[in-house]
């Protein structure tokens, strides 16, 4: 109800309205949800169907948006006026190595996407260890120090497992990666859906 007397019909009649502003954000808000959805759902299909030509699809994405990214980044470095001689000679030698970084990846992608993968899988494997290794000195505090030294010593193996075997880990990796955002997909167009209603 507005403070004068036709407030509320003046506010409806420039789309200020309670009810249109509450159908624009459910609509924007079910676009996000279906658009998010449709792209995880894509991206989970192909990582599950086609893990390689996936992978190194988004290698060569990451290196152009090196270099893309970077080359802005160096042409204002070179000439922002107002920037101090430190900072201005930093910024020129990183930028010039992430580009190089990116030309790298370009023109070696299957070795770039083979290493990145083994990288992240051993750097999450190494982390499962210190977990595990954390949670067996940390079971005297636990209510249930079974369970803790137990969990603790699953989260050691699995780490060590991918240190052992980290090429079969990645394929891993890549697989449960695909039906996670397939899952994902799914649930974020299921909502897309249903939101409008459970709000109306």
């Amino acid at each position: 109800m507005g403070i004068f007397k036709n407030d509320d019909q003046k506010s409806s009649q420039f789309g200020f309205d309670e009810k249109s502003m509450a159908g624009k954000a459910v609509k924007a808000v079910r676009w996000i949800y279906a658009i998010t959805g449709v792209l995880a759902l894509i991206a989970g299909i192909a990582l599950l169907f086609a893990p390689a030509k996936s992978l190194v699809f988004l290698m060569t994405v990451l290196g152009f948006y090196f270099v893309i990214t970077a080359a802005i980044r160096l042409f204002t470095a070179i000439f922002e006026p107002l920037l101090p001689t430190g900072w201005r000679v930093t910024s020129i030698i990183s930028n010039l190595l992430i580009i190089l970084g990116g030309v790298i990846i370009l023109r070696n992608q299957a070795f770039s996407t083979a290493t990145l993968t083994t990288m992240v899988v051993i750097v999450a494997g190494f982390g499962w260890i210190v977990e595990g290794v954390m949670s067996i000195l940390e079971s005297e505090l636990s209510s249930n120090r079974a369970l803790a030294i137990l969990s603790g010593a699953l989260s050691i193996i699995a780490g060590m497992f991918v240190f052992i075997y980290p090429l079969w880990s990645a394929k891993m990796l890549v697989i449960f990666s695909g039906a996670a955002l397939l899952v994902f997909g799914v649930t974020l167009i299921v909502r897309a859906i249903q939101f409008g209603k459970l709000v109306h």
